[in-house]
């Protein structure tokens, strides 16, 4: 490294323009035989001055959460490049390592993703179409050769439950997904799985992160190399085969006179619900053509953003149903784990702005809980032990449903899918999973595969087939449910606070929320207040604590009644800059039932969650 860069990285250093952590990063950086490919980048940066740019990218170790390493990519410690890559695959493979040492078993009571019974380390390893999605997922691959552990790897781009369901059905040790699911093109991924093929869960995720941080040496191999010695093996199409047949298997009804336009949005949802589509007989299902091209950089949607959360995902899938008269628009993520659905209005038909036309992910969960209970019961196949799942921030609705139908529910897991499948791996023996529900549009329906499948979405296109015989629409479906169950709406919002002194924030703001529990949010009082990092309920009117269940996660739920149905939850993210909000409210805090009158009490029920949120992130904004 030249004395002129050595100079202006101690001169920014000594000033405080640059940490000191952030300076030895460069360093090393500039120095080191690993990071060659970087370099003139680096250089390039640190003659253009953009201290900002490289405090944020080495300043500090980009961070192991919610089952892996997510973040931009780029150069640096703090971004998402080969070397950070190659230290998640080696932390990974010396987890492994120490755990065929320690004797662990695949059970999440264990230590291991490993000891599957059979002796077989392997480790599946799959990739969306991100940029550089491949060539990290063959990082990963050379890097786990290299510590002697056996990969299958994939021949072509794949979804994240496929990886999933392989896991399993491959009785591998362990598994890595290389994609950023929905976020912007700049990022990408690393997510972790385990023998059971559910993303990892605390206290693995823990160790994996610390096997990271004690990483002082990558070892590789070259990829052809560990190929031609069986070190690295490419995955059989009969795979795919068997995994389009679990899909295929969640039918329950014939029906399939439905005109269905699909989305992949650039992603892989061809190879899974297009097929698992085009597999059960759907004849009529129109694709939208500019969004079946896998491309990472997302062109055709605003600002890359592939999210079928997103009303403006649906833009294209929206003009093509109206072009055709389409009964409904399915849109699946970069890498098919989350599905998204568009239905007509019974006025406007296609017209409407897309944020009137898409339903969001508590309704779609509401929606195929209905639909695969009332039909399994209609069919005498509801299992005498159902076990149903769904995230603390979900609504309420769907465990509603579920309890109605006689399952047992787990209502109040933290945020994120992993923990369905950490619910599933846990049940007892004589419990079947029946279904799983998350807020942001992820579901499930076959404990065959162990994280939330777009696929699952073809249910949607069976019940509009079914009730499309009777001259009825989803829409007409979701009215009903309301009508038997109570009406209920959802909103959110996620506030970004980026850098340190975001970070202080938040933490500020959880502190004050603690401290000082509000009695009136918008007009309404306040019940209780649960924190669920230490297991606490307070009530506000009597003013005395309980204790409440479930896992200690940094999340505060304020409640407007004594069921809780009308809450806001407020809870820093756990891989972004942000603190979310979530409000549900519901016509059951009306009435204490549900509402015959959905129409009359719709506005009331509107007025109270959105007067909820703005009043709540009013209340934050003043720290």
């Amino acid at each position: 490294m030249s004395d002129p860069i050595t100079k202006k990285i101690n001169g920014w250093v000594d000033s405080g323009v640059l940490s000191g952590a952030a300076g030895d990063a460069l360093v090393q950086w500039l120095s080191g035989a690993d990071f060659e490919a970087f370099r003139a980048e680096i250089r390039a940066l640190i003659h253009a001055g953009d201290t900002d740019e490289l405090e944020d990218a080495f300043g500090s170790d980009i961070a192991f959460g919610t089952g892996g390493i997510r973040g931009r990519m780029g150069f640096g410690p703090n971004r998402f490049n080969t070397h950070t890559v190659g230290v998640a695959a080696q932390g990974l493979a010396q987890y492994i390592a120490r755990a065929v040492r320690t004797g662990g078993t695949s059970s999440r009571d264990d230590s291991a993703p490993t000891g599957n019974g059979n002796g077989d380390r392997a480790v599946v390893v799959a990739w969306d179409t991100r940029h550089n999605s491949e060539s990290f997922a063959k990082e990963t691959a050379q890097v786990l050769a290299a510590n002697g552990i056996p990969v299958k790897i994939f021949d072509g781009c794949r979804s994240t439950p496929a990886l999933s369901f392989a896991v399993r059905d491959l009785r591998a040790a362990a598994g890595v997904m290389i994609s950023a699911s929905h976020n912007p093109p700049v990022y990408n991924g690393f997510k972790a799985y385990g023998s059971d093929g559910g993303q990892v869960v605390a206290p693995r995720d823990e160790d994996i992160t610390r096997e990271m941080r004690s990483v002082t040496e990558i070892r590789r191999v070259e990829y052809e190399d560990a190929a031609r010695r069986g070190l690295i093996r490419t995955i059989g199409k009969d795979l795919d085969d068997r995994y389009i047949g679990v899909l295929s298997d969640m039918t329950l009804a014939d029906a399939r006179d439905v005109r269905v336009v699909y989305t992949p949005l650039h992603g892989v949802g061809m190879a899974s619900v297009a097929a698992a589509l085009e597999r059960l007989g759907y004849r009529d299902v129109r694709y939208v053509d500019e969004q079946v091209r896998a491309d990472g950089a997302f062109p055709t949607l605003d600002q890359g953003i592939a999210n079928p959360e997103k009303p403006a995902a649906f833009r294209l899938g929206i003009r093509k149903a109206a072009k055709t008269g389409a009964d409904l628009v399915l849109a699946s993520d970069p890498d098919a784990d989350r599905i998204g659905c568009a239905l007509p209005l019974p006025d406007r038909g296609w017209t409407a702005p897309p944020e009137d036309l898409v339903l969001n992910g508590h309704q779609i969960g509401a929606l195929l809980c209905h639909y695969l209970l009332s039909r399994k019961r209609s069919a005498g196949t509801l299992p005498a032990r159902g076990l149903f799942c769904k995230t603390l921030v979900t609504s309420d609705l769907a465990a509603i449903i579920a309890r109605s139908y006689g399952l047992e529910v787990k209502d109040d897991l933290p945020v994120g899918f992993k923990h369905v499948g950490a619910a599933i791996e846990s049940m007892s023996p004589d419990m079947t999973f029946v279904f799983g529900t998350e807020e942001s549009h992820g579901y499930l329906a076959d404990a065959r595969i162990r994280d939330k499948e777009a696929a699952t979405g073809i249910l949607l296109a069976e019940y509009a087939a079914l009730v499309k015989m009777d001259n009825r629409t989803l829409r007409d479906e979701l009215d009903d449910i309301y009508r038997m169950y109570g009406y209920f709406r959802e909103v959110q919002q996620s506030v970004a606070l980026p850098g340190t002194e975001g970070a202080r924030t938040i933490a500020d703001i959880m502190a004050f929320l603690r401290a000082t529990p509000p009695k009136r949010i918008g007009g309404y009082d306040v019940c209780r207040m649960i924190d669920r990092q230490n297991g606490q309920a307070l009530d506000l009117l009597a003013g005395t604590t309980s204790r409440v269940g479930g896992d200690r996660v940094n999340i505060l739920v304020f409640t407007f009644s004594d069921s809780g149905n009308t809450r806001v939850i407020v809870r820093p993210s756990g891989t972004e800059p942000t603190i979310k909000y979530y409000v549900s409210a519901s016509t059951r805090d009306l009435h204490g039932r549900a509402s015959d009158v959905v129409e009359r009490d719709r506005p009331a029920v509107d007025r109270m969650a959105e007067g909820i949120l703005d009043a709540m992130i009013d209340l934050c904004g003043k720290m």
